[in-house]
This record gives C-alpha cells, sequence and structure tokens, in this order.
C-alpha cells in the first residue's frame, strides 16, 4: 500500500494545484439559470399548473423581477433580474409556490378555476375567439407541437384543456409586422395583471373599458409583449407575443401582433371558464 501511495505522489507531483473559484462558479451558475428561467417559454407553460407566466409565454413577467407577473413561460429580461414565482404543484387547485429569503421565488397561492377545465369547454373557447374577429386577418398561424413531451400539433388559435388549470392556445405566426409565436392562456394567476412598482417595461392600460396589463421583455434581440385582463369570474386571459419561434433566434425585429392586437384577444367577451 505504501508502494502504491509512493507511486501516485511520484506521479502528481508535477501537476499544477486545482485552481477552483467558487465566487465565478457561483456567477456563472447564477447567470445560466436566469438565462434558463427567460427562455422556458410556451413549452413550460404546458407543464406548469398557472402563470407564475406571461406568461410563456408566454414569459414571459414578475416576483420583484421587473415586468408584469408572467407564466414562467414568460419571462425575458435584458438584466436578468430575480426569478418570476414559479409554481411547483402541476395540477393541484390551490397550489402555493415556494420561496427562498432573497431568491426571488415568492409564495404565491393559485385559485382553482371556477369551473372544471374540460375539453368541451377548449372547444367552446375556439369558437368564441373564431367568431370573434379579434384574430387579424393578415395574421397566418400555423400549428406546432403541444409541448416537448407532446408531439400532436396544435391548430393555430384553437384551444386545448391545460389539465387542471386552464386552457391553452399556441401558434407560430407571421404577419406583416413581423414574424414569431404567439400564446393565449386562460388561467387564475392574478399576479399577471399586476406590475412591479417604478417598473416602466410594465404598464396598465385601458382597452374596450377594460384594465389591461402590457409588459414588454428584451433580451439579445429577443422581444415578448404579453398582455393580461382579469374577469369578474376569477378568469385570467394572457396573450403573449414573441417575436422568435423557438426562444432562441429572433425570427425578424419585431413580434407579429402588437399589444393593442393582443388587448383585442384578451378582452374578447365569453372567454372564461
Amino acid at each position: 500500500m505504501t508502494d502504491i501511495k509512493q507511486s501516485l505522489a511520484t506521479a502528481f507531483e508535477d501537476e499544477p494545484p486545482l485552481g477552483i473559484d467558487k465566487a465565478a462558479i457561483v456567477r456563472d451558475g447564477r447567470r445560466k439559470a436566469a438565462l434558463r428561467r427567460g427562455y422556458t417559454g410556451a413549452a413550460l407553460l404546458a407543464t406548469v399548473v398557472a402563470v407564475a407566466v406571461p406568461a410563456l409565454l408566454w414569459s414571459g413577467a414578475g416576483g420583484g423581477g421587473g415586468g408584469a407577473h408572467l407564466p414562467p413561460a414568460a419571462e425575458l429580461s435584458s438584466t436578468a433580474p430575480s426569478s418570476p414565482p414559479v409554481v411547483t404543484g402541476t395540477s393541484a387547485p390551490g397550489t402555493e409556490a415556494s420561496s427562498n429569503p432573497g431568491s426571488g421565488v415568492v409564495t404565491v397561492p393559485v385559485p382553482p378555476p371556477p369551473k372544471p377545465v374540460t375539453e368541451r369547454r377548449a372547444a367552446e373557447l375556439s369558437a368564441v375567439i373564431a367568431a370573434s374577429g379579434a384574430i387579424p386577418a393578415d395574421a397566418r398561424g400555423t400549428a406546432v407541437p403541444r409541448s416537448a413531451l407532446d408531439p400532436s400539433l396544435m391548430e393555430p388559435w384553437e384551444f386545448y384543456a391545460l389539465d387542471t388549470s386552464g386552457y391553452l392556445s399556441r401558434a407560430d405566426v407571421t404577419s406583416p409586422a413581423g414574424r414569431g409565436s404567439v400564446l393565449l392562456h386562460l388561467h387564475t394567476f392574478r399576479e399577471s395583471t399586476r406590475c412591479d412598482p417604478g417598473d416602466t417595461r410594465c404598464q396598465v392600460r385601458q382597452y374596450a373599458g377594460r384594465a389591461v396589463t402590457v409588459s414588454t421583455q428584451e433580451h439579445d434581440g429577443m422581444i415578448r409583449v404579453t398582455v393580461s385582463t382579469a374577469a369578474p369570474d376569477g378568469t385570467v386571459v394572457s396573450a403573449q407575443a414573441s417575436n422568435t419561434s423557438d426562444n432562441v433566434t429572433p425570427d425578424g425585429p419585431a413580434p407579429p401582433l402588437t399589444w393593442e392586437q393582443l388587448a383585442k384577444i384578451v378582452t374578447v367577451p365569453g372567454l372564461v371558464f
């Protein structure tokens, strides 16, 4: 055994000492975590109970980090602020986000939908959108997979039931304004209708007699605009337009829909649970 130890010591005696910069590792980890939060996008919305938005995508808003409180899906920030609220459950009504002091993750209750989430109601909501005239005639949508785990295609402007938490619609969209993706989400996370004090990227405006929250996030040429409004029954409707279809590379200089066009969608009568 002594001979082995001596041999190993001799073999490594000329090796330089390991230099581990713990502070640099922590900084790099936080930066990568912030970017991961920023690019979770609509796919994460399809697996998280509510917008903690954005929500995703619509992230995608939140939690002391600037912008409206959007779906985890939806947070995009040029300054990589603290993370938006992240809901830890996937379908249980009343789930709360966990929180650690100083982490940027806050405890936020997520109320259950006022009515059960069903595929039948999803089809009814799709019909409401189709008959509303709110979708611009020159906005051409393309079907996309429901999520990374579910390759079945979502037709443009059609909702599907998102487990027991809400309804989701997502499509790649091209219009005269730009090219990218659009996400529509019915949920109950009211934080998505609030702005952090002093945050100039988030504003509460009036559209068609209703208060709508407009949040804009930018990062590396990618722009995400999210508009949310709340109905008296507890339904929150969020619409998000982004100039990227993969949350990695911009498809053009601007999202395919403006905030006014998104506001027209979220204020369509009948978009409730």
